[in-house]
């Protein structure tokens, strides 16, 4: 295969894609370029099917250093874990891409971004995204796309496409869209309070771009497959799965009868007809097509037999789990007891038929809960009726507080319907800020929010490790929509560290930890710009053809039945986050828009209720928090400051027990324990920025002593000489006999000569010497 090339213009610049040089062996490579970013893109299908209920889907992301031409600074000098943006990355791809798989589709998937190249001007991850599109769509991976994804920020109120590192910077809004040309499939975005107009108008924009992006893509798979003789993807799987289907078709509708008859030997011999389809299948194609061809039978087959089977169970079955829905959706019943009267009736009603369709049961268990989620659909659209028995605007009951620990800076409990969320604020020296080492343009953050949701917050007990992605997720969500509100290093110089603990779940335990974390930064005084509350909400959506029901305050089997995660924070005067994932495939603009504007109104009632806790933050921070100066000296001092090696600013660290940072600026901030030893210290450094005047008095430690006089140390690397003359009224005539090294004495400057040395005299020592 040649190499192939397609360039296309977003916003004024260049973006190319490349396939057919790197990665042959991929089921899809191409490599994205936009100025000096690239990335390389691959996907792989593997031929096997797992036993397993979900898809086997995974996208890595892989910073390498050497693309921005820097060496890890690990012991091993190795990439390690990825970072954070990393795996944001990750999920942001995932999400998109999931929902277009057949939702039968068991083989492994494999996505690997690789960053070659990082010219720390044009971000890594929206390239990632387009060549994850065009990868899969070039490839016979069953996927339906092509899909595509942009940046959008608004910059000197111009919306701006897949903008700069720095043009993100200025931006009021950072929003991240998928979708494929008909509508948008995901969701993520921070913004500084922009109202829901905006947010929607941002989204068009997005979706347009988008679809020229997918035209792009359309263009270059047609080149591929031209250039390779293979059928368009669409007409190549379309055939082969209609092929499949009456393959299938046949032996499985033999199957149910052999089970209907009840003749063992019918039914060992239908079973058998049905594994010999899917080797029968392989041969009768062209090898090329040979992967393609596994990679579809088993998702073929699992539907076939399954809608065959459905026919059969669903009319025996519909009317007894419909009434177990409604009995489960008793609101007073916990989340554990509905569950378990949903689970016994699946149970029950399937014994029969695992009777009468041996070795189904599998399949049988599928059928039972593509019944529930249904019946469940149909009572929200048809009635109304969510599974706890609330309205779909309805949100659960609330409940707020502040001050829990007595021993942290800052806490909250926030607790909605069964999900409860308790979110702990520690404040930190200004030096504690976290330092990054990836591909970003930022060195380090000073406001960190940590996401943690152990197993037991949903009545489970599993081995407890480190995060994961969605941990992370979670937890940058919360931060994002935090950010807008908190105060300026100027202002704050305090490193920020939230960490949420989810102690109950059943629905939006993100929504729940950005509620108590912006109530915990309140209770540990952190000045939020303009004082206020972020809250947030979770929104779903059941969606039947032209038939929608959005819903407030989503619960965990809503999130699971429903077609929509869209979850929305901000304040009383704007969206400041958005995530959302979806299950079908694209939601239109007008329930967007309708799902922002119940997710507001949702989002005010919360908001309300948060600020009758706690209504702005304490004037003060918490007496546990570490007390803090801030010094502004020039930067000429700054040396002085530090002292050669270190010497100074080591030795007041240590002396005052306190820590101290320098900016190149001039800003000096000192944090310690003790009120008064942060005292201390800034005396010290003023006293070492502030040049010394004739008459000035101070209290220092003799450092060194000589025969013509002692020297002391009036602050950290500024010495001045007491002649022997100068030590008493009356003659001395040993300086040891007057002061010795370490004896602390008041002085006064009497002269300071042109080269800048201090001359000294003593204040009432020792009169009485002779």
């Amino acid at each position: 295969m040649r190499i192939l090339i397609t360039e296309m213009e977003i916003d004024g610049k260049k973006i190319k894609l490349e396939t057919g040089k790197m990665a042959k062996q991929a089921d899809g490579a191409v490599v994205v370029s936009c100025e000096g970013t690239s990335v390389l893109v691959t996907a792989v299908v593997s031929d096997d099917v797992r036993p397993i209920d979900f898809l086997p889907l995974t996208v890595d992301v892989e910073e390498k250093l050497y693309a921005a031409g820097k060496i890890p600074g690990s012991f091993f000098k190795r990439e390690g874990r990825p970072t954070e943006t990393a795996t944001l990355t990750c999920r942001l791809i995932d999400r998109t891409i999931r929902p277009n798989f057949d939702k039968r589709f068991r083989n492994e998937t494999q996505v690997v971004l690789t960053v070659l190249s990082a010219d720390l001007e044009n971000p890594p991850d929206m390239l990632g995204m387009i060549g994850v599109a065009a990868a899969l769509e070039i490839s016979n991976i069953p996927f339906q796309g092509p899909v595509a994804g942009v940046r959008v920020g608004r910059v000197d109120d111009r919306w701006v496409i897949d903008p700069t590192y720095e043009q993100i910077k200025l931006s009021s809004l950072n929003m991240v869209v998928a979708g494929n040309k008909e509508a948008i499939l995901m969701v993520e975005a921070g913004a500084m309070e922009i109202p829901e107009s905006q947010i929607v108008e941002a989204l068009s924009v997005g979706h347009e771009a988008i679809k020229k992006i997918i035209g792009k893509i359309e263009e270059l798979d047609v080149e591929v497959r031209r250039q390779s003789g293979e059928k368009p993807k669409s007409e190549l799987i379309d055939g082969i799965t209609a092929g499949l289907e009456e393959k299938y078709g046949r032996v499985a509708s033999n199957l149910i009868e052999s089970y209907k008859s009840g003749d063992e030997a019918a039914i060992d011999k239908g079973r058998e007809a049905f594994e010999k389809v899917a080797a029968e299948a392989a041969v009768e194609f062209d090898d090329s097509y040979r992967k393609v061809v596994l990679v579809l039978t088993r998702a073929v087959g699992e539907r076939v037999l399954s809608d065959m089977l459905e026919i059969e169970i669903v009319p025996e079955v519909r009317d007894e789990m419909k009434q177990a829905i409604r009995k489960a959706s008793d609101p007073e019943l916990s989340k554990y007891q509905a569950s378990l009267i949903r689970k016994d009736a699946r149970k029950s009603l399937a014994v029969p038929f695992s009777e009468r369709f041996p070795g189904q049961e599998r399949r049988i268990k599928e059928i039972m809960q593509g019944v529930e989620r249904k019946l469940l659909r149909e009572l929200i659209l048809d009635e109304e009726l969510r599974p706890d028995g609330r309205k779909p605007f309805q949100i659960r009951k609330l409940t707020c507080e502040v001050g829990l620990l007595s021993k942290t800076h800052g806490s909250a409990l926030f607790t909605r319907g069964q999900t409860q969320v308790l979110s702990i604020a520690t404040l930190g020296a200004y030096g504690e800020k976290q330092i990054l080492d990836d591909l970003g343009t930022e060195d380090y953050k000073s406001f960190l929010h940590h996401y943690n949701f152990p197993p037991f917050s949903s009545g489970e007990a599993r081995p407890m490790r480190g995060p994961k992605r969605r941990e992370i997720g979670h937890g940058a969500l919360v931060e994002r929509a935090l950010l807008p509100l908190i105060p300026d290093a100027e202002e704050f110089p305090y490193t920020i560290r939230l960490v949420s603990e989810v102690l109950e779940s059943n629905g939006s335990t993100s929504m729940a930890s950005l509620c108590a974390s912006s109530m915990a930064l309140m209770d540990a005084g952190v000045p939020l710009k303009n004082k206020s509350s972020v809250g947030g909400i979770a929104m779903g959506l059941i969606l039947e053809g032209d038939r929608s029901a959005i819903l407030s305050d989503i619960q965990g089997l809503e999130d699971a039945i429903g077609d929509m995660d869209f979850k929305v924070a901000g304040t009383s005067a704007g969206v400041t986050a958005l995530q959302m994932d979806i299950k079908c495939l694209g939601l239109s603009p007008r329930i967007m828009e309708a799902a922002l504007e119940q997710a507001r109104q949702g989002r005010s009632f919360i908001v309300k209720a948060m600020t009758e806790a706690i209504s702005e933050p304490r004037r003060e921070v918490s007496p546990n928090a570490p007390s803090m100066v801030q010094i502004k000296i020039p930067v000429k001092k700054i040396g002085e400051v530090i002292g050669p090696g270190g010497k100074n600013i080591r030795g007041m660290i240590e002396r005052y027990e306190v820590d101290i940072d320098v900016e190149d600026d001039g800003r000096v901030f000192v944090f310690g324990r003790n009120r008064e030893n942060v005292e201390k210290a800034r005396r010290d450094i003023e006293l070492i920025t502030k040049d010394p005047e004739v008459g000035e008095r101070f209290k220092g430690k003799v450092v060194k002593i000589m025969n013509f006089g002692a020297f002391v140390q009036l602050v950290p690397g500024k010495d001045g000489l007491i002649h022997i003359s100068k030590l008493s009224k009356g003659r001395v005539d040993r300086v040891e006999d007057v002061v010795n090294v370490g004896d602390i004495v008041e002085v006064e400057i009497e002269a300071i000569d042109n080269m800048g040395r201090i001359n000294l005299r003593a204040i009432d020592l020792n009169p009485d010497v002779n």
